[in-house]
């Protein structure tokens, strides 16, 4: 019941009252498929069914009323296509040639990322190494700038022949 309540909720008064004038003329009828579906709508919530159905009922009943027969509309069953053996060794074949391809992508890939990882490898050691030469480099420089400033100390005359800034 409560169901049906929210589902009456959702409709306004003028369509219920179209929808259950439909309903009770199918009923008399000896038609289930209306019921059904709202049945089915008052279950789910989804109102497609019952909304096909009322405009199966809808477009049966002008049809009567025009005085032409009532249209029996059937779907068959879809048939399943058998495959023939060529297509079903071509579709084998394009897969087994799609695993290979995917299979030498994912080489490529792990080859390519191992790849990168020894560059890496070797360009930080190259880098640790060149801060390594920089920093004794510097250190030599210092030290040498600080000989010779002790040596022009000593040194009067090579003053003039050498301009240091410390």
């Amino acid at each position: 019941m409560f169901k049906r309540n929210n589902f009456y909720k959702m409709l306004d008064n003028s369509y219920i009252c179209d929808l259950e004038d439909n309903i009770l003329m199918k009923m008399a009828n000896g038609s289930t498929n209306l019921v059904d579906a709202t049945l089915l709508a008052l279950e789910t919530g989804d109102m497609a069914p019952l909304i096909k159905e009322e405009l199966k009922c809808t477009i049966q009943s002008r049809r009567l009323a025009k005085g032409q027969h009532e249209m029996k509309v059937e779907f068959p069953e879809e048939t399943k296509h058998e495959l023939t053996e060529e297509e079903q060794d071509k579709i084998v074949k394009r897969r087994e040639q799609n695993r290979l391809a995917a299979q030498r992508f994912r080489d490529r890939k792990k080859t390519n990322s191992t790849s990168l990882c020894k560059k890496i490898q070797e360009l930080e050691a190259d880098n640790t190494q060149k801060s390594y030469e920089i920093r004794n480099l510097r250190a030599e420089k210092a030290k040498l700038q600080t000989m010779l400033y002790e040596h022009l100390l000593v040194c009067p005359s090579a003053k003039q022949s050498i301009k240091f800034e410390p």
